[in-house]
């Protein structure tokens, strides 16, 4: 069973909301959100397996086992539901989390997320790629992380002031190769299961977060919101993946109106 290393935190307010991060990082990364937030949510900060303090080598598990642990650690605090929100990695196993537990999931927010890949062949070539990357991840992490850096998806970071991408390298530093390299193996968009179908029969709310310069996302946002029963969809001027590194103020502001709202 995966052991997750997170933490609570109480903002003395009635609603909690979990938050996910990316890929090569830790919940460290959703430490600003979750500031942000404060005045509005009970915080539930989580290390994804293979980040941060979660281990993901020792356990044999799918995105369902994931799903299933983060509802375990509502249930550890007697929190019946939550919203949650999750950024690309993190978005994906949001929505796995929404999917599998619709009842216990009141709003969910996607950054930059996709359900996944459908098609069969598309999803065989991207594994191909997954398991390629794992086996770089351990052969050289600092090129590896260089290569990442440099993907187009991340170009738009070129803008963002010095000190942030600073703060990003560090902590993609700290993750451990093994780890990492593993977590692509076992919950990398070509292992896990499409969830394009799950969308039409879900009733939760959902809230789809996209930069203006991210177009393959946009793509699956716009997919995502015309299957989806209730879907709000808001795409952020001037800004790649990581709309939270790019512009802070733009999204949290977005957010934080977004859980003000009644989507009842």
């Amino acid at each position: 069973m995966l052991n997750f290393n997170y933490e609570l935190i109480n903002n003395k307010q009635p609603k909690t909301i979990m938050l996910l991060h990316g890929f090569l990082s830790s919940k460290e990364s959703m430490r600003g959100l979750a500031e942000g937030l404060s005045d509005l949510r009970n915080i539930i900060l989580v290390d994804l397996p293979g980040f941060g303090g979660t281990n993901s080598t020792s356990h044999d598990y799918r995105m369902e086992d994931i799903a299933g642990g983060l509802a375990a650690i509502a249930d550890r605090h007697q929190i019946k539901t939550f919203d949650v929100l999750g950024y690309s990695m993190g978005g994906r196993t949001a929505l796995a989390l929404t999917a599998q537990f619709p009842e216990r999931i009141e709003k969910c927010i996607l950054e930059s997320a996709s359900p996944g890949i459908a098609d069969d062949g598309k999803k065989a070539e991207r594994l191909l790629i997954d398991q390629e990357r794992s086996k770089s991840i351990v052969r050289d992490y600092n090129e590896f992380l260089q290569f990442w850096q440099d993907m187009p998806l991340f170009q738009t970071q070129q803008r963002v002031d010095e000190s942030l991408l600073k703060a990003q390298h560090e902590e993609r530093l700290q993750q451990v190769p093994a780890e990492a390299a593993d977590s692509l193996l076992k919950y990398g968009t070509g292992v896990q299961r499409s969830y394009w179908d799950d969308l039409s029969g879900l009733d939760n709310h959902f809230y789809l977060i996209t930069g203006s310069e991210d177009k393959k996302f946009i793509g699956a946002a716009q997919s995502m919101s015309e299957r989806l029963k209730s879907a709000k969809l808001d795409i952020v001027e001037h800004c790649g993946h990581n709309i939270h590194l790019e512009n802070y103020e733009a999204y949290i502001n977005l957010v934080r109106k977004y859980l003000e709202e009644d989507n009842s």
